[in-house]
């Protein structure tokens, strides 16, 4: 009985989890996930103990923080009685959990899609969030778990792959996971990086700038005036409220929608389609009200474990939301962040407008990575996020380089088609753009 269990969780989640090693397909996923927890209870299990312990308790001090900021409605807590111990809460689960809650970054964002896949390590080596494209395993972020674990958990990784005929690629892995990569002999390529605040030193939180946005947060909040009120929820440590979830979730799909319907073909790059409570152990969420209790904004905060933070995302206003609602939420977010003692709010991932930086491949290959991508970005809106972003002050000490990896030698089309797909871009727009680009070249060269 319990492996319905197991899958119900991932089904809320709308992701699937597979086990990866031989004689996997008839495996039992719950036996699988005990040797997992087993391998962590015990160093020897492993090739070495994890030296990160998750932060359980950072959803709850942020709820306590809540309760000490003015005009943030807190519901009432569960008692520690009452708090969910569902059939869902099964070793199975706990597995993922623990990696998520030790490892997660901002590029593990695609939790919260239903088009991602969880790949867990059945010897309790850690855990991946990827995406299936062109035959090709695009993981998003570095891998969840120690630097001690990787090799063992590729080598699980790599027998999967190959029992299918799958090849491999990493977006959006950190600077340091680049370095492990390139010391493989893999190639990387900058492309972007990871905006963050810094709540506890912000120049906005201390009113060194943001002046103007400052004095329309305060009328927005006058109740004679803007009528606006900004509320938390959090289904770790509030009562479950079916009603409500459904109301923020739509006002997300609409926003969506919206959005799509305003770039045409609804081509926009590295976006994530989210079903928001599909974590909600590890997500809060401020939401805004009009005086009629409408609900008109909203903003998630999805938990980081290897940052000890949050990733703010999304950060959306309603069509007919008086001006100022995502900043309104996301100078709240920041100051229940500051009232939890939490330094690091990242903002999202930045793709460059332009690629300089590759590794690891050789010259032709670099080039036709370079040429490609630039070309490619150059037509999808990529930038308006950054600039939005920088009248909150991001903090330059906390900010990161991004890169992409593909673990091979040679032209990688295939994973490039992948990695485009990956990315929300069409892998015909990348050879028509270059095509296009070689022809201007042709007519810029002189006749000799």
């Amino acid at each position: 009985m319990a492996e319905p269990h197991y899958y119900e969780f991932y089904e809320r989640a709308g992701l699937s989890l597979d086990f990866i090693g031989y004689g996997m397909e008839n495996a039992q996923p719950l036996l699988l996930c005990d040797a997992a927890l087993s391998a962590r209870a015990d160093p020897g299990a492993a090739l070495a103990p994890s030296t990160v312990v998750p932060d359980e308790g950072i959803i709850s001090r942020t709820y306590d923080a809540a309760k000490t900021v003015s005009h943030i409605k807190c519901p009432h807590r569960l008692r520690r009685e009452h708090q969910r111990n569902s059939p869902n809460n099964t070793a199975a689960k706990a597995a993922f959990k623990h990696d998520y809650q030790s490892y997660a970054q901002t590029s593990h964002m695609g939790i919260l899609d239903p088009a991602y896949k969880v790949f867990v390590s059945k010897k309790g080596y850690g855990s991946l969030i990827y995406k299936l494209h062109a035959r090709t395993v695009v993981v998003a972020g570095d891998p969840l778990c120690s630097e001690f674990h990787r090799k063992a958990l590729f080598s699980e990784l790599r027998r999967y792959r190959w029992a299918r005929g799958l090849s491999l690629a990493f977006v959006g892995i950190s600077e340091e996971f680049a370095k492990y990569a390139q010391q493989q002999g893999w190639a990387t390529m900058h492309f972007g990086h990871e905006a963050v605040l810094n709540p506890l030193t912000n120049k906005v939180l201390r009113k060194q700038a943001g002046k103007r946005m400052i004095a329309q947060n305060k009328q927005l909040l006058d109740p004679k005036r803007g009528g606006i009120s900004v509320s938390f929820y959090s289904p770790a440590v509030n009562e479950t409220d079916p009603e409500l979830e459904r109301q923020l979730q739509d006002l997300y799909d609409d926003w969506r929608e919206d959005r799509n319907r305003k770039h045409g073909d609804g081509s926009q790059a590295f976006v994530t389609v989210y079903n928001l409570f599909s974590l909600p152990e590890s997500t809060i969420f401020l939401y805004t009200s009009d005086r009629d209790g409408k609900i008109n904004g909203l903003a998630t905060l999805r938990e980081l474990g290897a940052e000890r933070g949050y990733h703010l995302d999304p950060c959306i206003a309603s069509q007919d939301a008086p001006r100022g609602i995502s900043d309104l939420l996301i100078v709240t977010a920041m100051e229940l962040l500051k009232a939890s003692d939490v330094g690091y709010m990242s903002l999202g991932i930045e793709p460059l407008d332009e690629v300089q930086e590759v590794t690891g491949s050789s010259k032709l290959v670099s080039r036709l990575w370079k040429d490609g991508y630039n070309q490619v970005i150059q037509s999808v809106p990529v930038t308006g996020k950054a600039a939005y972003f920088k009248k909150f002050c991001p903090d330059e000490s906390l900010t990161s380089k991004l890169f992409i990896c593909i673990p091979s030698k040679g032209i990688p089309v295939r994973r490039s088609i992948a990695l485009l797909q990956f990315a929300n871009m069409n892998p015909g727009q990348l050879f028509t753009q270059i095509h296009l680009g070689d022809r201007h070249k042709e007519k810029q060269t002189p006749q000799s």
